[in-house]
């Protein structure tokens, strides 16, 4: 076994455990509130796992290990195309939610100087 092939065992193994570090669990706690931003870093996570697999597949010498790869990294690219249409259903949401708040900060910020006008010119 080359040191390849360890290191890419590591890290395929570090990447399956990392449900299970607390630092890397309060950083996805802190957007937890933001459906969005879990959504795109499950697909953003599914699509790291596809290309470590892609590359794999393509340092693999044996045809049917090769052809077993490539249908999981078909099947991954399925379930990511799925998720499209929702990312964008949410990315249209929060650019809606993001513009009303902007307009209502901008009204309350016109509102407040309007205030301070009227009660610095008597």
């Amino acid at each position: 076994m080359s040191v390849i092939d360890i290191l890419f065992r590591v890290d395929v193994i570090c990447k399956k455990f990392d449900k299970y570090d607390v630092d890397k669990q309060r950083e996805l706690n802190a957007a937890s509130d933001d459906a969005f931003a879990r959504l795109y870093a499950a697909v953003e996570a599914e699509f790291e796992a596809a290309l470590s697999k892609s590359e794999v597949a393509a340092m693999e010498t044996s045809r049917a290990s090769v052809v077993a790869m490539n249908a999981e990294i078909r099947r991954a690219k399925a379930r990511m195309m799925e998720e499209v249409p929702k990312l964008q259903k949410l990315a249209l949401k929060k650019v809606k939610l993001n513009l009303k708040i902007l307009t209502l900060w901008v009204m309350n910020l016109i509102s407040i100087a309007r205030i301070s006008m009227v009660q610095h010119n008597p």
